[in-house]
């Protein structure tokens, strides 16, 4: 079932793996190795296997959660990951 993240953007609350709010560490990490680092440079000297796709749904607004596809996604959002993890509660239980 799709749930609906920010205005114009869904996700298949089945395939959603895993979500991160700011606060936990390595939330942190993750955002640190993207800001100071120049990870497509990198990605061009080591290419990884099964890489992770970078989705941005912030609409220029400041990351609060990270979401994890079961796909190798990885989704940026400017939501709050307690408002994401009720929709996903209520997505897999058709309630939306």
């Amino acid at each position: 079932m799709f749930i609906p993240i920010t205005k114009d953007s869904y996700l298949v609350a089945e395939r959603i793996h895993s979500v991160i709010p700011e606060e936990f560490l390595q939330f942190r990490k993750i955002k640190k190795i993207f800001q100071e680092n120049d990870v497509l440079a990198q990605l061009e000297k080591k290419p990884i296997k099964g890489g992770i796709k970078l989705i941005d749904i912030t609409y220029g607004k400041s990351v609060e959660t990270v979401i994890f596809m079961d796909s190798g996604h990885m989704v940026l959002t400017s939501v709050n990951a307690n408002k994401i993890i009720d929709k996903v509660k209520k997505g897999r239980r058709n309630e939306l």
